[in-house]
């Protein structure tokens, strides 16, 4: 009888450990037995974006600008990546020569002026360590599970012509996508 309990203390453990939602079968003779195995496999990810960016103005260059930062960190599969990139800025913003950089606007608060603006993000692609992706263009970071890591951004004015309080909003578009990757010797 104690044995008994004792199993059924050990298997009542084992399912709360696994997981498993299955009752257990139970047999009185030899024979054999078949025992599904299951495993879900998904990738998880965590994105932060800056809740605000405060752009400096300098009067010698009639500029302003400021810095951002965007942080992913996760568990992925080896084939996978997370991109994240700055989309909108008042308008879709729009791709820069060789697309190293994007265009934007920002809305005078009193005026209505325009106000013309660069966004530029140094990384916007995370991918899982032990593998590189195939394209290299040097947009790509290795992620850590535990720990943000870290694309720096700067968004830049033009010559401003109007004395102004300018605003926007600027939004990032961020998701799981797969890849071809060749692993690392």
């Amino acid at each position: 009888m104690r044995n008994r309990i004792m199993a059924a203390l050990l298997t009542a453990a084992a399912l709360l450990q696994g997981g498993m939602t299955a009752a257990a079968q139970e047999y009185t003779t030899e024979g054999t037995a078949e025992c599904k195995i299951s495993c879900q496999v998904t990738s998880t990810y965590t994105v932060s974006i800056p809740a605000a960016v405060g752009l400096t103005y300098t009067a010698e260059d009639g500029t302003a600008s400021g810095t951002f930062q965007v942080g992913v960190k996760g568990d992925l599969l080896l084939n996978q990546m997370v991109q994240v990139e700055p989309t909108h800025l008042s308008v879709e913003l729009s791709r820069g020569t060789n697309g190293d950089y994007l265009n934007g606007k920002l809305t005078g608060e009193n005026t209505g002026a325009s106000l013309p603006v660069t966004v530029n993000m140094s990384k916007t692609r995370w991918y899982p360590g032990g593998t590189t992706p195939l394209f290299d263009m040097g947009e790509y970071v290795e992620i850590s599970p535990t720990e943000y890591v870290y694309a720096a951004g700067t968004v830049t004015t033009w010559e401003v012509d109007d004395a102004d309080t300018y605003a926007g909003t600027l939004v990032f578009t961020f998701g799981v996508e797969e890849y071809e990757k060749k692993n690392l010797p």
